[in-house]
């Protein structure tokens, strides 16, 4: 596995390139700073995995756990609520496959939107301004 990319992939799932952290204090990944950004505590989530041993936490027989609880209320936070598709992306893809296309998948979490219901893919295009008008 490519050092250098997976350093940009946290154990956890987040794709550190699109952290706040990389911009607000200069951080190059919470693997190359094992796990401790500026003057915050060790990341737990990354104490735990790498005490266990493994890359990523779907690795873990506990996978998904506590842990990776999607955060609501810390909007600067945003990428803490993509970790566990961000996971089993990489798991299903591999790293490098995941990495080709984590860019536009970011892109499509941060600013993308549903044109029709349920399932449908995200998109960046705009939304039919009739979409929530009442049917006759």
């Amino acid at each position: 596995m490519n050092e250098e990319l997976k350093n940009w992939h946290a154990p956890c799932g987040i794709y550190c390139k699109r952290c706040p952290g990389v911009q607000s204090f200069n951080c190059k990944g919470c693997r190359t700073l094992k796990g401790q950004i500026s003057k915050f505590p060790v990341c737990k989530t990354f104490q735990c995995i790498t005490n266990k041993g493994y890359e990523f936490c779907y690795e873990c027989e506990d996978f998904p756990c506590e842990k990776l609880q999607p955060i609501v209320s810390f909007e600067i936070f945003t990428p803490h609520n993509s970790k566990v598709y961000n996971l089993l992306m990489i798991e299903k893809l591999g790293l490098n496959k995941w990495n080709e296309i984590c860019e536009e998948k970011s892109e499509l979490y941060y600013r993308g939107k549903k044109v029709q219901y349920g399932g449908d893919p995200l998109t960046l295009e705009e939304k039919d301004p009739n979409f929530y008008k009442k049917k006759d």
